[in-house]
């Protein structure tokens, strides 16, 4: 028999910050950048043009290059920091294209003649390694932010079931049918396969309020969406799930059950 490596429950993914969080970051990068006049600013044009320029040029770019890494690192929320931190920089590499012309339309606004068409390369690579800086500066903030900053209920609980699809390893994918105990551990399966997360079984039921399932049994936790059928067996209630997987309900719990419009 073999059997499912444990799974830490230390594998925590950082939330994302905000909107207004993002506007924080992005006024103070601005504010910064329009203060110490870096790429030449500081010479060439005046305080209140240097603070257009980088309004202009990290504002646009926000919204094009660093929402982009940002929906990437959503994607790959479950990821490990080396992997995601690798596709950032691709990312950047690849949206820096427009954010490149962003830059330009800056330049041909706010000090015309002063970057050269011959400087495209240069500039290239300055905004790729700006949107890189921007986009892992937003994540190390977003860790350091944890999962203690979501402020709603809702929130919380989405967090929740976040935080415990994260524990699970990449290869069985986050498609739950059910969980069950297993003394110290839970037993999670998926429609891709199972592994076992050190963990007690209530926090992981409580964690998983907002997933769309519901405890049937004192060991068992199933997804309403994998529900297949109805048995009666021996005077028991059987849930047959996803996989001709089949799980029984409790009297403890038949009325969650039937509430549920499982029965």
């Amino acid at each position: 028999m073999n059997v499912p490596e444990p799974q830490s429950t230390n594998r925590e993914t950082p939330t994302f910050l905000t909107l207004p969080g993002q506007g924080v970051v992005l006024t103070s990068l601005v504010a910064l950048f329009a203060f110490t006049g870096p790429f030449g600013t500081y010479d060439t044009i005046g305080p209140l043009a240097r603070l257009g320029y980088w309004s202009v040029a990290l504002g646009a770019n926000w919204l094009v290059c660093a929402s982009v890494n940002m929906l990437a690192l959503r994607y790959l929320a479950g990821a490990s920091w080396p992997r995601r931190t690798l596709a950032v920089a691709g990312l950047s590499l690849l949206t820096a294209v427009p954010g490149t012309g962003v830059v330009f339309t800056a330049e041909a606004v706010f000090r015309p003649g002063y970057v050269a068409a011959g400087m495209l390369p240069t500039v290239y690579l300055s905004v790729t390694v700006l949107m890189f800086a921007i986009t892992i500066l937003i994540l190390l903030l977003a860790a350091a932010r944890g999962p203690a900053a979501q402020s709603s209920p809702e929130a919380r609980r989405m967090g929740g079931a976040e935080r415990f699809l994260d524990r699970l390893p990449e290869k069985i994918g986050r498609d739950l049918v059910c969980l069950r105990m297993a003394d110290h551990y839970v037993e999670v399966f998926t429609t891709l396969g199972s592994a076992l997360v050190l963990m007690r079984f209530a926090d992981a039921v409580a964690e998983l309020e907002s997933a769309g399932g519901l405890r049937v049994h004192r060991s068992h936790w199933v997804s309403r969406a994998h529900v297949q059928g109805v048995l009666r067996r021996d005077g028991s209630t059987i849930l047959r799930l996803t996989g001709d997987r089949e799980i029984p309900v409790s009297r403890g719990y038949l009325a969650d059950v039937k509430a549920a419009g499982l029965v």
